[in-house]
């Protein structure tokens, strides 16, 4: 009698424990979410190119056909390092072949809609799954005092696919 009795007291708890299991693995962050739009993934190493669908400058001048052939190539190592590579961009100009960028904000609370390239240069972004928009402003302090440095300092918006 006292082992049945024993049996319908732990007969619930074993049930109520097997029904306590994790529900699977949790849901990405919105930075990682984020991150897997831009590179693929955000938990293992991971690249996305993106190629050129328009470039504006100055607001209004349309200089798609100067950035053809322009890729650019987001990736990170899933440890929190993210680099870019560009092809086919001039120089002096707004790209540099290759660097790093992050998130704005902190690494707390990020900024998912603002990536700071090489840690100096914020370029606004909006992503999703088939699309990449980049807005900043470039100012070349290296290369100053020549015309065409003026031609390509400016506020460029990259839309790319």
């Amino acid at each position: 009698m006292k082992k049945i009795a024993l049996i319908y007291l732990l007969a619930p708890v074993i049930v109520f424990m097997s029904a306590c299991k994790g529900s699977g693995p949790a849901e990405p962050t919105a930075a990682e979410a984020q991150l897997e739009k831009i590179t693929g993934a955000y938990n293992t190493s991971s690249s996305k190119t993106w190629t050129v669908e328009s470039v504006t400058f100055g607001g209004s001048e349309d200089r798609t056909t100067d950035w053809q052939n322009f890729s650019l190539t987001l990736s990170t190592n899933g440890s929190g390092t993210n680099n870019y590579a560009t092809s086919n961009a001039f120089s002096p100009g707004p790209w540099p072949a290759s660097g790093t960028w992050t998130f704005g904000g902190t690494a707390e609370t990020p900024n998912i809609n603002l990536i700071v390239r090489d840690g100096n240069l914020d370029m606004a972004v909006t992503v999703s799954d088939v699309s990449l928009t980049l807005t900043f402003t470039f100012d070349d302090q290296v290369h100053k005092g020549g015309g065409r440095i003026e031609a390509v300092n400016g506020e460029y918006v990259f839309k790319m696919k």
